[in-house]
C-alpha cells in the first residue's frame, strides 16, 4: 500500500512518526510523509527509505491566498494547502491509505478520504485536547498574545472545539491509533468509538538503541560516587519537575552528595520558574540542566543515572497518555520513580520496575527516591524493568500491531 502521513509538525525529529514510518516500510508498504517544513529547509528528502516532503511553514499563510487558506482553515478545521498537497501526490503516485498523525490534521484526513475514497487512520499520540489547555495554561495570554499563530489557535481552537473534533474525528475515522489502554478506553467512552476500531501502538523503544551498553557523557560534571536522578523529556508543567525538584531536595537531607539531572528543554519561563525553586531551596549547585539533546544521546543520559523520574502532574492530559521515558529507563535497567497517574501507576506497579508516589507530594517523591538509594532494592527494579521491556514493552511488538491494522485494512479494501 502507498501509505500517505500527515504530520502537523516538523520532521524529524519526532520518533514515534519514525518508528512507525520505518515498520510499515519494513513490512513492504510505500511510506510518503508530507509534514511542516522550516524556511532552510529541503522541500523533498528520503530519510531512512522515507519519502519526505515538506511544506514551508513561513507560507502555509503568507500572502492573500494563505490568509483566506487561513480563514478556511479556522471555519472548518479543514487545511486547503495540505489538501492540495495530498492531491497531487495522489496524482503522481496513487495513495491507498491516509495516516494522520495528532488532531490537527484528522478533518483534513477524513475530508481527503471521502473524496479519493481510501481508509483514513487518526494516530492520536497524545489527549491533544487537553494537552492544549495545559501549554495554554503555562503559557498564559502575554506570552501567546505575542505569537500570531499560537494566538489564533488559542482563539479559533479552544480546548472545547478540539474537544468536540477530537470526538467527530474518532467516530469518523477508519482506525485510530493510540499510546495506552487508557486512553483507549476514553476514545471507546466518551467519543464513541467501536472497539474494534481502536487499537493501542504505544511509546516503546527498539531494543538495540537501548542496550545499556553505552558510558554516560565525558561531558558531565559528575562526582564519581554521586547519586544521580534523571528526568528526560520535555519541560512543561503537567510533567511535575516541581515536584521532582521538592522531591529531591528531600533526598539531599538524607544523601547530601546526590545530583539532579534535568535532560531536556522547554518554555522559558517554567524552566526559570524551575531554576528559582531549586535555588531557594538550596539546591541549585546539585541541579544540572542540560538543555536539548540528540534522542541519540538519551541512553548516555540514562547510563549516568541511579534513578529516572517520570513525576508527572495529574491531568485528564496525563491520565491518557504514556511517555516514551518510561519505556526508555526500563530499557536502560535504570529504576523508575512514577506518580500514581494511570498509566504510570499501572505500568510500574505491574512489572515492578520502581516505586509509584501520589502525584505533586513532593516528600513522597523524595522518601521513594531514598528506599533506592538501597543498591539491591534499585538492582532488583531495574532487572524487573528491563525484562518487561524484552518480554512486552517494546518496539518490535508495537511495529507489529501497527502493521497488524495495516494488513486489515488491506483485507478489507
Amino acid at each position: 500500500m502507498h501509505v500517505c502521513m500527515l504530520l502537523p509538525e516538523r520532521f524529524p525529529p519526532d520518533i514515534r512518526v519514525r518508528k512507525e514510518a520505518s515498520a510499515l516500510r519494513m513490512a513492504g508498504h510505500t511510506i510518503t510523509l508530507l509534514c511542516r517544513g522550516g524556511p532552510t529547509e529541503q522541500s523533498f528528502a528520503r530519510l531512512d527509505g522515507i519519502d519526505v516532503e515538506r511544506l514551508p511553514a513561513d507560507r502555509l499563510f503568507a500572502g492573500l491566498s494563505g490568509m483566506i487558506d487561513g480563514l478556511r482553515y479556522v471555519a472548518s478545521a479543514v487545511h486547503p494547502a495540505w489538501q492540495r498537497a495530498v492531491r497531487e501526490l495522489d496524482r503522481q503516485n496513487p495513495i491507498d491509505a491516509l495516516h494522520v498523525h495528532d488532531l490537527p490534521l484528522v478533518q483534513t484526513g477524513l475530508a481527503l478520504g471521502e473524496e479519493l475514497d481510501v481508509p483514513v487512520v487518526a494516530d492520536l499520540h497524545e489527549n491533544y485536547p487537553e494537552a492544549a489547555r495545559q501549554i495554554q495554561q503555562m503559557r498564559g495570554w502575554g506570552e501567546i498574545a505575542r505569537d500570531p499563530e499560537a494566538l489564533v489557535q488559542r482563539v479559533a481552537f479552544a480546548p472545547w472545539r478540539l474537544k468536540r473534533l477530537e470526538r467527530t474525528g474518532v467516530k469518523h475515522a477508519d482506525r485510530t491509533v493510540t499510546v495506552c489502554e487508557e486512553a483507549r478506553a476514553h476514545y471507546i467512552r466518551d467519543c464513541g468509538a467501536e472497539p474494534a476500531d481502536v487499537t493501542v501502538v504505544s511509546n516503546t523503544v527498539d531494543l538495540d538503541a537501548f542496550a545499556g551498553d553505552v558510558e554516560p557523557p565525558a561531558t558531565l560534571d559528575l562526582a564519581p560516587d554521586s547519586f544521580v536522578v534523571s528526568y528526560v523529556g520535555n519541560f512543561t508543567r503537567h510533567r511535575g519537575l516541581d515536584t521532582l525538584v521538592e522531591g529531591f531536595a528531600r533526598l539531599v537531607e538524607e544523601s547530601p552528595d546526590a545530583e539532579l539531572l534535568l535532560v531536556g528543554t522547554g518554555n522559558d519561563n517554567y524552566v526559570g520558574g524551575l531554576k528559582a525553586l531549586a535555588r531557594s531551596l538550596g539546591i541549585r549547585e546539585r541541579v544540572t540542566f542540560t538543555g536539548w539533546v540528540d534522542f541519540a544521546d538519551v541512553p548516555r543520559y540514562l547510563a549516568a543515572s541511579d534513578v529516572s523520574a517520570v513525576p508527572h502532574a495529574a491531568t485528564a492530559h496525563t491520565e491518557t497518555t504514556v511517555p516514551h521515558k518510561l519505556f526508555q529507563a526500563m530499557a536502560m535497567g535504570v529504576p523508575v520513580v512514577a506518580s500514581d497517574v494511570a498509566p504510570l501507576a499501572r505500568i510500574v506497579g505491574r512489572t515492578d520496575c520502581g516505586l509509584v508516589t501520589p502525584a505533586g507530594d513532593g516528600d513522597a517523591l523524595g522518601t521513594a527516591l531514598a528506599e533506592l538509594t538501597d543498591e539491591d532494592r534499585a538492582s532488583d527494579c531495574g532487572t524487573n524493568g528491563r525484562a518487561a521491556v524484552e518480554d512486552e514493552y517494546n518496539w518490535a511488538r508495537d511495529g507489529q500491531r501497527l502493521c497488524d491494522l495495516y494488513d486489515g485494512l488491506r483485507v478489507e479494501g
